[in-house]
């Protein structure tokens, strides 16, 4: 059992992986040091979930939703319940690499207390050098550290049933409109054991499809919109490309709901932190030689 403890909190969103969830807690709990404690949202409240935590895992601390509201709606509740300022983040079927995971954790928040959040490496998908820490704008949901309190300046993300292609995104550039910084580190390594599925299914390609709309609509001033209108028709040729005419119909007969329901959600952020944000995604810049002159956006 392990007698440190470090003052993060864990937040793991569930839903309906039942055997992947006990591996993700079981894991986390040979962790040593330990994290101050374990949040879980089950989404849907799913008995079986609720059953498994509540008989094997009985310090887990356990919130749940009637409705489902994804992993970003979950992620927001576990974050205002998390009782320490930094949140590490998994999902259920993601868990750290390394035993001394939240050890490695504490050093990088001590070293840059300042940053808003920390993406881990995530494995088997990525490999970065240990010694490895890039200053990026983009982070992983399955495995990441968010500052709690630059994440309550942010208006949280969308509880949307499926996030693809706007949770972390969303998030990210809100943090970096703030002057919020994401370091990439190597030593941070989580294990994702959610193999890529040859084709997505129908409905989830519907929801990337229009989550690719609603995000630059949201978020990007009116001088970015053409390049993001230029993002949308690359993705709608794509599927076009690949006979996915049955997702293109669905997805333009469900926009014109999905832009009323949410259009009075636009908060753009600036035009320069736009540019900065999506410079910062196609080229990540080293810290060794650039975290101490890279321009901070805040106001």
């Amino acid at each position: 059992m392990p007698e440190t403890i470090i003052p993060i909190s864990v937040a793991v969103p569930a839903c309906r992986r039942l055997s992947q969830l006990r591996v993700t807690l079981i894991r986390l709990l040979a962790c040593d040091p330990s994290p101050t404690e374990i949040l879980v949202h089950l989404d849907g409240n799913d008995a079986g979930l609720r059953a498994l935590v509540e008989g094997e895992f009985p310090n887990v601390r356990l919130l749940h939703s009637s409705v489902l509201i994804g992993p970003g709606g979950a992620r927001n509740r576990l974050t205002r319940e998390a009782r320490c300022s930094w949140v590490a983040h998994f999902d259920d079927d993601s868990f750290p690499a390394d035993s001394d995971f939240f050890a490695r954790a504490w050093t990088l928040i001590l070293r840059y207390p300042e940053t808003a959040v920390f993406a881990a490496t995530i494995l088997p998908m990525e490999s970065l050098d240990s010694q490895g820490l890039w200053l990026q704008s983009l982070y992983v949901g399955c495995g990441h550290l968010m500052s709690r309190d630059w994440f309550l300046r942010t208006q949280g993300y969308l509880p949307l049933p499926v996030a693809y292609n706007l949770e972390e995104v969303d998030v990210s550039i809100q943090l970096h409109d703030l002057g919020g910084r994401c370091l990439l580190s190597g030593e941070l390594r989580v294990f994702h054991d959610h193999p890529a599925p040859l084709r997505e299914t129908e409905d989830t390609q519907v929801a990337m499809m229009i989550n690719t709309v609603l995000f630059p609509l949201l978020r990007y001033p009116l001088p970015l919109l053409p390049q993001a209108f230029g993002s949308v028709l690359r993705r709608l040729f794509r599927l076009a490309r690949s006979g996915e005419w049955r997702v293109i119909f669905r997805s333009l007969w469900a926009l014109p709901r999905v832009i009323c329901q949410y259009l009075s959600l636009r908060a753009p952020v600036r035009t320069i932190t736009a540019w900065s944000w999506l410079l910062l995604r196609s080229v990540p810049l080293r810290v060794s030689t650039t975290i101490a002159f890279f321009p901070s956006f805040s106001a």
